[in-house]
């Protein structure tokens, strides 16, 4: 029995040997195939063999398999040979590409003997120009001849003095246009974390003028150049230079860490805590400094392993100045303690992969900087506590201990939400083999950004109150327009397709004359805190009382059902309930709570400067206009829309431009004028536009172009025919004012026999 079951064994061994590809197919079905799965390869350490030994009998023999996904052979002392056959049997004439990921690779040579014999096809790598590529794109991409045999053998030369790492694929055309665009988001979305991050600290170093914060956006930047770097894609910036990857690599590399000892000492102030880690901390720095300059100067005269143990060597060296600070009871010194670990762990784990002991393409493309992503959250959360303005506030107030505990423990909850959804949507996107489902969750992680800066913004408005700086209002601005303005808001922060029912009673024609943005962001707080993540619907009321003396009124928003995690007790200081008192009391208002059996509601009363604004120029007493929207559905459409829904005016949409010359046909007919407001999108030509439609327009007809293009001017838009210009960046403020204009005019236009601009072109 023991011998059968040995037998059994040798020969699921063997089949599974035989089953395993032995030439690399691209056919109608399979638009990718890994080199890995297909080919082979032999190291020449002494790097002697030329292309017609390593093609011999000979040496054929001495080729073993790959069966690989993905290649990392670490630190080679020699050329690695990799040989596979390939088919291509595509019935379409789409190109076939090979594409080599392996942006630090020295020195790359490809051979077709079956074509070209022993000469090379192709010479790649970091210590060569970018101009030798054929084709400009991060990785390197060799295009199949189209007369190739059909089949044939594909040889590659790999050779460099820093670890190889690199995953050879055949792709079709179509399939590495798919593959580039996702790795492009992916890399778009870390960018925009860290420049979130980076406007973050440069506005507490413009208000606090703090170096801590102006040496941590310095290690934002080199991050991001870091993560460029390690995908290739700063070689087309300097095309004819050699081993620029790797100099800016080791630059930004170093750079980075020099940034973290330097602001570390800074964060824990280890100056007056810890005054020898201090100056050890400032020697390492400076070794740092000084090798992020030899390593970019001469980067082949040193091995990358010093570069490594540098780096390893510092971090240990930080972690344990962590672990002391945290035993001393340093403030801030757990925030600091957890971000080092996580570095720490992180590009330890990156560093394995980069050396090919953890063979994991998608660590090494994105672990590194994940992990400092969040790090950085984290290093920015500590930040936070230590904003002088939060600090004044805990003095000044006599807030206790646990108080600040608590806001910095929501505050960490608030974020640490917001990172899952990003880690989990860049995990999935990673593994997303449709674009539909790309989409959705990059959705996600730019709304989970947008909350992001929510937080940002809260955290400023409540500096600003304690500091009684309110935010100016350089303008009156209408009621409703902000109760909007509100709503829209909260929909592009909203995670839980919530349900919210909003309501105005005698909000017409009223404008706000002061604290217009706090009272914004009030009405914003209640809808995000209130409502409720089941399918039950938060109701808010907004009601304007008549009382009025000496220009003030009051305003009355109430919100029920509450639901049933909202606490009535505002001991708690925090970015909830207490946030929400704190902006009421700074409008000199007045809140409470109620609870009516089951049902719990918030009252907020509120004295407003406002005044009512009446329209001399009211539509209803004014010729009527219709108003008539064309455009694709896009944001601003969708905003317009919003804006004008309070309109008593007939309102049109046309999104095809012969349903809406149909719609202006027999101008002589129609009863009322015409405000056309004419959308710069969905690719149809502003000016072509225009003239068809100034045959069938009126006298009273305007005409507004509404366009996202800034070299756009007023004077070129009314050479194209249009009788005015709206930026879609101004909607929300100009867009009432200027229909209401072009009413105006219209109205003069209709008694007068002044004739409109003529366009660009006659139609014949």
């Amino acid at each position: 029995m023991f011998y059968r079951l040995i037998l059994l064994l040798l020969l699921s061994i063997s089949n599974y040997a035989w089953s395993s590809n032995t030439i690399a197919i691209i056919d109608d079905t399979n638009s990718v195939f890994n080199i890995g799965k297909s080919g082979s390869y032999f190291i020449d350490e002494d790097q002697s063999l030329s292309f017609d030994n390593i093609s011999s009998d000979e040496y054929a023999k001495q080729f073993r398999p790959i069966n690989r996904d993905y290649l990392q052979f670490g630190l080679v002392k020699g050329n690695i040979w990799i040989r596979t056959d390939v088919a291509i049997r595509t019935t379409s004439s789409s190109p076939v590409l090979l594409e080599i990921k392996s942006p630090r690779i020295q020195y790359l040579d490809i051979y077709l003997p079956n074509l070209y014999e022993n000469q090379v096809q192709a010479e790649f790598g970091g210590a060569r120009p970018y101009n030798n590529k054929q084709i400009k794109a991060p990785n390197y991409i060799f295009s199949i001849p189209a007369n190739s045999p059909p089949v044939f053998t594909l040889y590659i030369k790999l050779s460099s003095h820093l670890p190889i790492n690199a995953q050879i694929e055949l792709k079709t055309l179509s399939q590495l246009s798919q593959d580039t665009q996702k790795d492009l988001t992916l890399t778009g979305v870390l960018i925009g974390i860290l420049l979130t991050l980076l406007v973050c600290n440069v506005f507490f170093f413009v208000k606090t003028s703090r170096p801590m914060y102006l040496i941590y956006c310095v290690l934002l930047i080199g991050i991001a150049i870091l993560h460029l770097t390690l995908h290739d894609q700063v070689s087309q910036l300097f095309p004819n230079l050699i081993n620029i990857q790797e100099r800016i690599y080791n630059l930004t590399a170093l750079s980075c860490l020099c940034a973290i000892v330097f602001f570390s000492r800074l964060y824990l102030d280890t100056k007056d805590h810890l005054p020898k880690l201090d100056k050890l901390l400032i020697s390492i720095g400076s070794i740092d400094a000084l090798f992020a300059f030899i390593f970019t100067i001469s980067p082949d005269q040193i091995s990358i392993m010093a570069l490594s143990f540098l780096v390893i060597s510092t971090l240990i060296i930080l972690t344990v100045h962590a672990v002391v600070a945290f035993m001393k009871n340093i403030p801030f010194s757990g925030y600091y303690l957890v971000a080092r670990l996580t570095l720490f762990l992180g590009y330890f784990i990156w560093l394995m992969s980069v050396y090919g002991i953890v063979p994991s393409a998608v660590l090494f493309e994105w672990g590194l900087t994940l992990t400092i992503i969040i790090e950085s959250m984290i290093h920015f959360t500590g930040i936070i506590a230590q904003t002088k303005p939060l600090q004044r506030h805990a003095q000044n107030s006599k807030q206790a201990p646990t108080e600040v505990t608590d806001l910095l423990s929501d505050l960490s909850n608030r974020l640490r939400r917001q990172i899952n959804i990003l880690g989990g949507t860049l995990s999935h996107l990673e593994q997303a083999a449709t674009s539909s489902d790309t989409k959705l969750f990059l959705t996600s992680s730019l709304t989970a950004n947008n909350n992001l800066k929510n937080l940002i913004e809260r955290i400023d408005l409540l500096s600003d109150i304690k500091e009684n700086t309110s935010p100016d209002q350089p303008y009156p601005l209408a009621l409703n327009q902000l109760i909007d303005n509100a709503y829209n808001n909260f929909q592009r922060l909203d995670q839980d397709n919530t349900l919210i029912e909003l309501n105005t009673y005698k909000t017409d024609q009223v404008e706000i004359l002061q604290n217009a943005s706090i009272l914004q962001h009030l009405i914003e707080s209640l809808v995000q805190e209130f409502k409720h993540f089941t399918d039950q619907t938060l109701t808010i009321n907004v009601t304007r009382h008549e009382i009025n003396r000496d220009g003030v009124t009051l305003l009355e928003l109430s919100c029920f059902p509450l639901p049933t995690q909202v606490r009535t007790s505002a001991t708690n200081f925090d970015l909830g309930m207490h946030y929400i008192t704190l902006l009421v009391q700074h409008l000199e208002g007045k809140i409470q709570i109620t609870e009516d059996g089951r049902t719990r509601s918030i009252n907020i009363q509120l004295p407003i400067r406002a005044h009512i604004r009446p329209l001399n120029n009211d539509i209803s007493q004014q010729h009527h206009f219709d108003i008539i929207l064309f455009g694709q559905e896009d944001n601003d459409l969708q905003k317009a829309l919003t804006i004008l829904q309070s309109h008593i005016n007939k309102i049109e949409h046309f999104t095809a431009l012969e349903r809406l010359l149909d719609y202006l046909e027999q101008p002589a007919n129609r009863e009322s004028g015409s405000i056309i407001l004419v959308f710069d999108n969905g690719g149809h030509i502003p000016h072509i536009t225009q003239q068809r439609l100034l045959p069938l327009m009126r006298n009273e007809d305007q005409c507004l172009l509404i366009s996202n293009n800034v070299k756009m001017s007023l004077d070129y838009a009314k050479k194209l025919g249009f009788d005015e210009l709206l930026a879609s960046s101004e909607l929300d403020n100009h867009l009432e004012q200027r229909i209401s204009r072009l009413i105006q005019k219209g109205d003069r236009l209709k008694s007068t026999s002044l004739s409109r601009i003529n366009p660009l072109r006659k139609i014949p």
